[in-house]
């Protein structure tokens, strides 16, 4: 009898282990979508710069860069995950590359997902809350369009002549 109730007990624990929480799309949307825009670098052509998604695999893309206003990806801030809204049912949100290759700097992605969490708008600008973060850096890389990535504080991030250290300002989308 011990054992029956054993196995019930855990084959009842087992599944609702493996049953996926769900999100649903209604729940998703919780401020007002905004784009993300470079400000504040000492080379003037990477001011003004609007984030956009650049599709790299399934499910996959690089956080880029471009001067049409028009195609910016629009972003809401879901608690503290930025996600973008690319027209599907899913959300789309920003990765924050780990740091673990030294170098100083590190990718930012648009992924399939919920995405890196701790970022807030501070006076307008976002903010990464995580561990090493010190800022934002646009360096013209290797999809013909300049690409955002994070600073990791510290480690002293010297950059290429090719990156300038931006700020990443909110413009809200007018409905």
């Amino acid at each position: 009898m011990r054992f029956n109730i054993l196995c019930g007990l855990a084959f009842l624990v087992s599944a609702v282990a493996a049953n996926p929480i769900l999100h649903p799309r209604q729940n998703f949307n919780t401020s007002q979508p905004f784009h993300l825009k470079t400000s504040g670098a000492a080379n003037p052509e990477h001011n003004d710069l609007y984030v956009i998604a650049y599709h790299t695999g399934a499910g996959f893309n690089d956080a880029v860069l471009t001067r049409d206003a028009s195609g910016a990806s629009e972003a809401i801030l879901n608690g503290t995950h930025v996600q973008f809204l690319l027209g599907t049912d899913f959300p789309w949100g920003f990765n924050m590359g780990s740091a673990i290759n030294y170098a100083g700097w590190e990718f930012v992605q648009i992924n399939a997902g919920y995405g890196t969490e701790d970022f807030s708008i501070d006076v307008g600008s976002l903010k990464w809350n995580g561990n090493g973060f010190g800022g934002w850096a646009v360096c013209d890389w290797w999809h013909n369009a300049p690409q955002l990535f994070w600073l990791v504080d510290y480690y002293h991030p010297s950059l290429p002549e090719s990156c300038s250290k931006v700020d990443l300002r909110t413009e809200y989308v007018k409905s």
